[in-house]
């Protein structure tokens, strides 16, 4: 099987596995679930993604690559990091609004709070979920950094973990099943995390 072939075939089965998080609301969904809804046979599935956790892990990899991919597409950012780039109070604005434009599709919404429903009683996927999170804190440290280079990294850190904290908790809250959205709670949200970022 030549390397394209294969990530295709990869892309296929994590599609499938989105599909099932999504659609079917199983917080237990085990890897045959994911290879039914694929068409293949669980043996073919564990050829790429051994366990669950691997699988989930693919999952969160390509949703974390995804999104970097649209904020660096904005401000024309490398999506691996540039660290020595100046982030402007408008660009990180833009930023933001296409982080809080992902929470408009209910199916991305509805992936991870069904990823937090297994990690709630898998400490595998607790510890995959814990690993994406903290690459999550990562990137927006790196923003932090491009904003107030001065800072010392723990503090650099401590806003980003405060950022990401405030955006992931939009995302619940402002869901079909939270209270909604506003305009005045979306301006309220992009102004604080500017803060946060910029500095008061």
């Amino acid at each position: 099987m030549t390397a394209t072939k294969g990530a295709k075939r990869q892309a296929e089965l994590l599609d499938a596995a989105e599909r099932v998080l999504t659609t079917r609301g199983n917080a237990n969904a085990a890897l045959r679930d994911f290879a039914a809804e694929a068409g293949v046979r669980i043996g073919h599935l564990q050829h790429y993604f051994p366990t669950r956790a691997d699988l989930i892990r693919a999952v969160l990899d390509r949703a974390l690559r995804r999104s970097l991919e649209r904020l660096s597409a904005v401000i024309g950012m490398d999506p691996d990091g540039d660290g020595d780039r100046t982030l402007t109070r408008a660009d990180t604005e833009r930023l933001l609004e296409v982080l809080l434009a992902e929470q408009d599709d209910p199916g991305c919404v509805r992936l991870f709070m069904e990823i937090w429903a297994i990690a709630a009683s898998d400490e595998q996927i607790a510890a995959v979920l814990r690993e994406f999170y903290g690459k999550y804190v990562g990137h927006v440290a790196e923003l932090v950094a491009c904003a107030q280079p001065q800072l010392p990294e723990s503090r650099r850190t401590a806003l980003a973990e405060t950022v990401m904290s405030l955006i992931e908790g939009a995302s619940v809250v402002r869901s079909d099943i939270g209270v909604g959205r506003s305009a005045e709670g979306h301006c309220e949200i992009v102004r604080t995390a500017l803060a946060l970022i910029h500095g008061a």
